[in-house]
This record gives structure tokens, sequence and C-alpha cells, in this order.
């Protein structure tokens, strides 16, 4: 952690000296025109993709407020979308790229204190959801110099220049290229041989490249680096380009873990983070996934129903449990729950298809054709194999 006399050199420094900038001027590959994401998400309108698409097109026309509205549409629609929380916690900073050095430099305006509580919520939100979620958006709006992830002043050029480039490759995700560039950054510093020189944010970010690619071995002792550490919460540079705490990388560190194989590693880190923080929800949703391997119904059930009750205002969290109950046979339970999911969230059309499904089992033709009907009129295309199914099943009811 630079303290502020280097802060102030390196700062210096960094207005002398111009570095790469890997994200200037740089915009979102998409596979089509603004004009055609459009037309898809209109097509489409309950598909959560296609609005996140068309919120990037949005964002390379500098189009703000619509690029806002198509991330918040897609996280409406699938609560756990983590690439739309990401770009919801980016977007204040391609608004105002100045954002980075008032948060450096703790003059951020009062009107937006609020926005930027906001995306840290997001930011959280996130990789709580998915720490192997799209970063694109966090390449886009690198700043054209950075203040915001310590080291020592000696190095200050070559460093920042490995540690921007590597970075620079998440706007493309290319994340082998990205742990390159972040190594490099690493060895410029000495890092291996001098841990306490490599920021909290060179370990965040070449951990979750390092994952990215299978390098799970420096994936977990960046994260184990974090939690070691204790990382600091005070208000200071470090808290723009990590808003997570401490507990929270706790749980990515068992999601890693288990993504390399080992969950039986996992497990009791999982629960070391529901004893550290009840409300850290997505825990039982990895919880209860391990146990739904292992045919563990009841207990995975425990986890789900545990999910819920942290989160409540997560409807695909009632449809996650809603599925667990039909894959545990407890039919009726099944079809209350996923009945509740869909008052909640009426765009998410995943719990028509398995309303079908549950009430086929529960011989309800008439409910059930309802239900698979709708879920056809509804659905985004890319659910073809559910549509052709659902097709299939209406065509054997009575």
């Amino acid at each position: 952690m630079l303290r502020r006399p280097a802060v102030a050199l390196m700062t210096a420094l960094l207005s002398i000296v111009a570095l790469p900038s890997p994200a200037a001027g740089q915009r979102f590959k998409l596979p089509t025109g603004l004009k055609d994401l459009e037309q898809a998400a209109r097509r489409d309108s309950n598909d959560a993709a296609a609005h996140y698409n068309l919120a990037l097109a949005y964002w390379n026309a500098k189009r703000w407020d619509d690029a806002e509205r198509e991330l918040e549409t897609a996280a409406a629609i699938e609560p756990q979308f983590a690439a739309a929380h990401l770009a919801l916690a980016t977007l204040p900073f391609a608004k105002r790229p100045r954002l980075y050095e008032e948060v450096a430099g703790r003059s951020v305006p009062a009107e937006w204190k609020p926005l930027l509580d906001e995306a840290n919520r997001h930011y959280r939100q996130a990789f709580l959801l998915d720490p192997f979620c799209d970063t694109r958006t966090v390449g886009a709006v690198l700043p054209e110099t950075s203040v915001l992830v310590g080291g020592r002043a000696e190095f200050a050029f070559e460093f920042f220049r490995e540690y921007l480039i590597g970075l620079g490759s998440l706007l493309e995700a290319n994340y082998e290229d990205a742990y390159v560039g972040l190594q490099r950054a690493v060895n410029v510093i000495d890092g291996e041989r001098h841990p306490d020189r490599v920021p909290p944010a060179l370990h965040w970010w070449r951990g979750i490249s390092a994952a990215h690619t299978g390098h799970w071995d420096v994936a977990e002792a960046d994260l184990t680096a974090l939690v070691d550490r204790q990382v600091e919460r005070e208000e200071g540079d470090e808290l723009l380009v990590l808003p997570l705490r401490t507990n929270e990388f706790r749980y990515v560190l068992a999601v890693i873990k288990d993504r390399a194989g080992r969950p039986d590693e996992a497990r009791p880190l999982y629960q070391e983070v529901l004893e550290n923080d009840v409300g850290l929800y997505m825990a039982n949703v990895q919880l209860a996934r391990l146990h739904e391997s292992a045919r563990e119904w009841d207990l995975a059930i425990r986890e789900r129903q545990a999910a819920v009750n942290a989160n409540p205002g997560d409807p695909s969290l009632l449809y996650d449990l809603g599925v667990s109950y039909a894959r545990a046979s407890r039919w009726v339970d099944a079809e209350q729950t996923l009945m509740a999911a869909l008052e909640a969230n009426q765009r998410d059309t995943r719990a028509l298809y398995y309303l079908g499904v549950v009430r086929t089992t529960l011989n309800k033709p008439a409910e059930a054709r309802e239900a698979f009907q709708r879920f056809v009129a509804l659905a985004p295309s890319r659910y073809g194999n559910q549509i052709a199914d659902a097709k299939r099943r209406l065509n054997a009811l009575p």
C-alpha cells in the first residue's frame, strides 16, 4: 500500500511521462451493429443477453443513459447476470473519466458519491455471482494513467506500463494476455521474493486472469494473499479498484478451489464465509450445488431456502429452489415455489418451462399446457432447446 508521499511522487511522474493506455479510443467488439442489436432486443424482449449486448453498443456510442437502462433491464430479467452488474459498476467511470483521479485524490463531487457507492455495490455483486464474469467493461474504463494500484515509486513507469497493458487485455476478455502482462508487472517489482511490494489490486486482477486461464496455483495464491493480508477498507487508493471485503475474497477463493476440481477444500471455505456473514447468500448457492451433485437433496434444499431467506429480493433464488424441489421429486413444493418465482419476475421465463414439467408430473394437463404455451410465446430464442422440448411436451399432453 503506497503511503501519501509515494502517491504524490507517482502522480508527478505520471503527469510528466505518458504511459500507454490500452483502452483509450477502443470499442467493444460486438457481433453486429447497433440497429440490429436494437431489433434483437425488441424481438427477444425477455432476453437479458440481448439487452446486455445492446447496452454495450450504446456504450460504444456514448449514449450513457440508454446503456444504463439496458443494463438495468438485463439485471432485472436475470438478477444473477454478473456481467450486467459489473458493467453497471464501471459505467460511472465511462461517463466521468476523471472520476478515477477524483477518488484517488478524495475529491469526488458530492452528487457523485451515491453513484460511487452504488457502483461498488454492483462490483461486489458481480464477482460474488460469478468470479469468472465478462470483464470487458473493466478494460474499457482504464484511465490514461493510474495512481490506484500502489507499487514502488522507483518502478513507476515500467510497473504501470505492464500493469495497464495487462488490464487492457481485459477489454477483449483476452485473459491469457492479461495474465502474462500482470505477471510481468509482478516481475518488475520482484513481487515473488518481496510479496509486500505487490499491491492488492494486482493480486486481484492477476488472480482473476489466472483463474480464467486455469493457472489455479497462481489464482489461489493471489486470493489467499488478499485474505491473509486483511485488505484495508479505509477510503483510499485501493477502494475504487477493490470494493470487495475480506470475507468476499474468501468466497472467491472458495469458488476458485471449487472450479479447480477440489470441492472438498471449497466446502469448508464456503461454510467459513457463512460463519463470518450469514447474509453472503452465494455461499449457500454454491453449497446447494455441491449437495445436488452428490444427490443430497434435503441438504441442497436447505441451502437454497437459506439463500432465499438471506436475499428475498432476488426472485431467481426462488426459481433455483423450485428446480431443486423438482429434482428431489417434491412436486407440490416445486409448483408453489415456481409460481412464486414467476409472480415475482414474469420476465424470467425459465420458471414457465419448469412449471409445465412439474404440472405434467402432477397430472394437471390444462395447467401444464398453459405454462408451456406461455413459455414458447415469451422465451428468448437462445432457449431453442427448451422451446423445442416444450413443443414436444405440448404435443404429448392429452
